[in-house]
């Protein structure tokens, strides 16, 4: 069998639907969603509720913050819940129509060093599976009888080429500032309103100085499928930054941030790009980091 890039579509996704090694993992916020409609054998899982941790952070003092890397233990625990063993293929879709929250939970699975080469994302979720007429169920999964037979996953430490720190976030955002000829490194993915500080969702609005904004869902058909790799490249390079010299991509939470990733990293091949996963949570609530606004 051909191994699968990081995006499957739903033909694929159709023809391996049986086999014994797919775990498939439903992303949703709301079970309501998953227990009227899901893809057959599909487990669910609330990331917001699994896979961040949610409360303060030294760095942010009171801040409340909702979307906190979770550790590697925690991660390794919810492989478990899902019936994930060694050697298993794992697709991620969700139902609210752009993939974020399934995506982001795949970039937490390649930080900790799942292997990259059996971790899939459904491109267009449930919606495009719905569209191409495929069957969907109500039922959870059955009990396999060899879950139990199942190595359990054990995960690395963290990879520490795909998180940005607030401390190179910075680093990047003071080498923009040398002058017009310097490389912008930083792509905000939130909306404009946030970009400008009008929308503001942290003690303090704006954005990091040097970044340059794209809309994640630019990146996106109407229908919730990634666009043509390239067309999504020339909408960051219309966005006013070389693709290429990206090194952070950031929004809110690290949720949309990790959409920008998945197709600058997995899709396009720019290594050099991470997910600044504390984004606006992070660098908005600091007393210390700098800001601009129009």
């Amino acid at each position: 069998m051909k191994t699968p890039g990081p995006l499957v579509g739903v033909d694929w996704l159709s023809d391996h639907l049986t086999d014994t090694d797919l775990r498939l993992v439903h992303v949703s916020p709301d079970r309501r969603v998953y227990n009227k409609r899901h893809l057959p054998g599909a487990t669910y899982s609330d990331l917001h509720k699994e896979l961040a941790l949610k409360g303060t952070a030294p760095e942010t003092g009171d801040a409340e913050r909702e979307w906190l890397v979770p550790t590697r233990e925690q991660v390794e625990g919810v492989l478990r819940r899902w019936r994930v063993g060694k050697g298993d293929r794992v697709v991620l879709y969700d139902d609210i129509g752009q993939n974020r929250q399934a995506i982001r939970g795949y970039w937490l699975l390649r930080l900790y060093r799942f292997p990259r080469e059996r971790l899939h994302i459904l491109d267009g979720g449930i919606e495009a599976w719905r569209r191409a007429e495929r069957p969907t169920t109500a039922e959870p999964p059955e009990a396999d009888l060899a879950d139990g037979l199942r190595k359990p996953v054990t995960l690395g430490g963290s990879d520490d080429t795909l998180i940005a720190t607030y401390e190179e976030v910075l680093a990047w955002s003071r080498e923009a500032a040398k002058g017009p000829d310097a490389p912008t490194r930083i792509l905000d993915v939130r909306t404009a309103g946030e970009f400008v500080g009008a929308d503001v969702r942290a003690r303090r609005g704006g954005h990091i100085p040097g970044a340059r904004q794209r809309l994640f869902s630019d990146l996106l058909t109407d229908e919730g499928t990634f666009r043509p790799l390239d067309e999504m490249v020339a909408l960051v390079r219309a966005s006013g930054v070389e693709p290429g010299e990206v090194r952070a991509v950031y929004c809110q939470g690290g949720v949309r941030a990790a959409l920008a990733w998945f197709v600058l990293h997995e899709l396009a091949g720019f290594d050099e790009v991470r997910s600044y996963a504390g984004s606006w949570e992070d660098w908005g609530n600091r007393e210390d980091s700098p800001i601009e606004r129009p």
